[in-house]
């Protein structure tokens, strides 16, 4: 269907040049020549349509499709071996790291600093002296703890819970 329509507008196509040229303007001679070209392009197209409807290669005969399922469940399970087995032995004892010794003075510092942390707070002042006095804690806290209290002054400076009257940073 979709040959003979394409060989009608290429018939269409060549009356439709011959009927609209100038009278004399192709000679005898150029004609067959014009005609081969013509010729030469229909073949490609014919040729190009035939390779489009060429069938899909079949699968090959003889194939075990069950014993080649076999084979990639057995492939399967040896990587999957080694690389549990690689895993096991790169993976670190399940030992937990020691804990960071607690510096000495540690409960009395992590008092101290909330104390003058929630003090600030309260009165909603937080200056140079303040400042002083928490960051003379800050070396006997743990880091969890400064943590802590650093949250809860940041939250207390965005909240605008504190007037900042510091000198520099706040802490």
């Amino acid at each position: 269907m979709f040959l003979a329509a394409l060989v009608a507008s290429a018939g269409a196509g060549f009356g439709m040049a011959r009927w609209t040229e100038p009278a004399g303007a192709a000679t005898d001679a150029e004609l067959p020549r014009r005609l081969e070209g013509v010729e030469r392009e229909l073949r490609a197209l014919r040729q190009g349509l035939e390779g489009l409807s060429r069938p899909a290669p079949v699968a090959v005969a003889g194939l075990d499709a069950r014993a080649l399922q076999e084979d990639l469940r057995r492939v399967v399970r040896e990587e999957l071996q080694t690389a549990t087995a690689e895993a096991r032995a790169e993976s670190p004892p399940d030992r937990p790291e020691p804990a960071p010794p607690i510096p000495s003075g540690n409960l009395e510092a992590y008092a101290k600093a909330r104390r003058v942390l929630e003090g600030s707070i309260a009165s909603g002042h937080w200056g140079d002296p303040e400042r002083g006095e928490f960051m003379a804690q800050r070396e006997k806290l743990t880091p969890p703890q400064l943590r802590e209290l650093l949250t809860k002054l940041s939250v207390a400076i965005n909240r605008q819970q504190l007037r900042i009257t510091t000198s520099g940073p706040p802490f």
